[in-house]
């Protein structure tokens, strides 16, 4: 039976990358700040040394586009890279539902597809794999394999801190997560001290929406239903909301969290879809108020609908309209009914 979890180490993936002429390092599709960072730090470190390729599954976001800046990147929907590489690395991701749009392309290099990731769930997607879901974010472990290949982090615009930054900032919420400890704030440290511009970053990442956003949000928090005695918020947008606010889900990150502002709501769920056809669901949860106690862990929620992700973020797809996803998804909840 197989476990996803690391076969390899750090320095053994250093050596493979050292040994290599020709790398196509590549993510999950639609690449938030964590993915990203860790493709355009190891492109950036490794550019002057190795024939170096970024492959992306989009949509890439135009807080993302900014962030890559002059940095290249190939966009599988319109070509693919060249045969030929020595190795693949696949980065902050090990589940071939989320790099469905090459899945096939990534079979066929079984043998020669490295993964580095900090989720807890994953497939048999690559002969090597080094897994930490204790990590923040999968920049850290893409810090470490940089560093123990002997090459430097500068910092500055475009440079291998500022993507490394990018992740680490992005995936622990700007440091406010639960997974922002003393590790984290470490290495923020250390980048920091490289001279990138921390204000300018989230700036150019959390702050260019556009008005359709705010309107998709206010269309959520419309239809936001409390249940399991107020523990649970449950918002939805359908269609028709993405159809009259011209808004797109691309705009939708962060929307699931508004609800925890709500003292009594431990976690929310976001269920939306913009054909009808298909629904995701995201979901977030609160930390315990103290060390140690009691929270609820959405990843568990979302591997019950053939999802994953992280214990207080996490996701997962619906076959069928809202209005079906919704019942599906109760059913997962009446497994909370009388926890605490």
């Amino acid at each position: 039976m197989f476990t996803y979890q690391s076969n390899t180490d750090l320095k053994s993936i250093a050596q493979r990358i050292s040994g290599a002429n020709r790398i196509i390092v590549t993510t999950h599709a639609k690449p938030d700040g964590d993915a990203m960072g860790s493709t355009l730090a190891l492109k950036r470190a490794l550019d002057h040394q190795l024939d170096i390729e970024i492959l992306l599954m989009g949509p890439v976001t135009s807080p993302m586009r900014a962030i890559a800046g002059t940095t290249s990147w190939i966009d599988a929907q319109q070509q693919m890279p060249k045969a030929g590489e020595d190795l693949v690395l696949l980065v902050d991701t090990g589940a071939f539902s989320q790099v469905e749009p090459i899945a096939d392309w990534m079979r066929d290099r079984h043998d020669h597809v490295i993964v580095i990731d900090h989720h807890a769930s994953g497939d048999d997607i690559g002969a090597m794999r080094f897994v930490d879901s204790t990590a923040a974010s999968a920049t850290m472990l893409v810090k470490s394999v940089i560093e123990a290949m002997g090459l430097p982090i500068e910092g500055g615009p475009g440079s291998v801190a500022e993507a490394l930054f990018c992740g680490l900032a992005t995936d622990t919420g700007w440091f406010r997560f639960s997974n922002a400890d003393a590790r984290a704030f470490s290495m923020a440290s250390e980048l920091l001290q490289t001279g990138i511009n921390r204000d300018g970053l989230y700036r150019t990442i959390e702050e260019t929406a556009k008005p359709t956003r705010l309107a998709l949000q206010a269309r959520a928090l419309e239809s936001i239903e409390y249940v399991l005695e107020g523990r649970c918020a449950i918002m939805q947008l359908l269609p028709s909301d993405f159809k009259e606010t011209k808004g797109a889900p691309g705009e939708l990150p962060g929307t699931v969290n508004l609800p925890l502002a709500i003292e009594s709501v431990d976690f929310a769920v976001l269920l939306y879809s913009e054909n009808g056809t298909e629904t995701k669901a995201s979901f977030r949860s609160k930390p315990s108020r103290e060390l140690g106690g009691d929270f609820v862990d959405v990843s568990e929620l979302a591997r019950q609908l053939g999802g994953g992700g992280h214990v207080h973020a996490a996701g997962a797809r619906v076959k069928g309209p809202v209005e079906d996803a919704i019942k599906v998804v109760q059913k997962v909840l009446d497994s909370l009914e009388g926890h605490s």
